[in-house]
């Protein structure tokens, strides 16, 4: 146990901050999850053609850090690694590519109460990040909106 969870812990007993402990308790389930996260973001965001993966760039690391996921990347986590032990893999990390498409298809497309959300979410964030990265955003040409006055499909500006 890392010496920042004790920290929090004692932090959330001694002072009986909620946040605190929610934090602490979300941080315990974090090495589990680290490898399913990491296959997950390099699944949607895989680089390629000089562009790194998304867990090069730590993303997976970055939601798993975000408390209010915590519930929903739990269930997720569960859910696609039962996905791969149905399919004879230890775990969705350890699936082939096609097989996580495949699993991540899956999962948006079932009616499992809280996996369709955690897909749009995970999708959301790390695509968030992912394109916001220095390293991403300077591959591309233009720096600013794609016209002076915004997006096409606008007749006006927005006021």
């Amino acid at each position: 146990m890392k010496r920042r969870t004790v920290v929090a812990f004692l932090g959330a007993l001694a002072l009986g901050s909620g946040a605190m402990l929610r934090r602490a308790v979300a941080a315990l389930g974090q090495p589990a999850a680290t490898p399913t996260m990491a296959a997950v973001a390099d699944t949607m965001f895989p680089g390629g053609d000089g562009l790194p993966a998304a867990s090069a760039l730590g993303l997976h690391e970055r939601l798993l850090a975000m408390s209010d996921l915590g519930p929903s990347i739990g269930k997720g986590v569960a859910w696609l690694d039962r996905y791969a032990a149905s399919r004879g893999a230890a775990g969705f990390a350890a699936l082939d590519e096609a097989a996580r498409l495949a699993a991540i298809d899956a999962a948006f497309a079932s009616a499992d109460e809280g996996i369709r959300p955690f897909v749009f979410a995970l999708r959301q964030h790390i695509g968030t990040a992912y394109y916001s990265e220095p390293a991403i955003r300077k591959t591309f040409a233009f720096t600013g909106p794609p016209q002076p006055d915004g997006f096409a499909d606008f007749q006006e500006r927005p006021r």
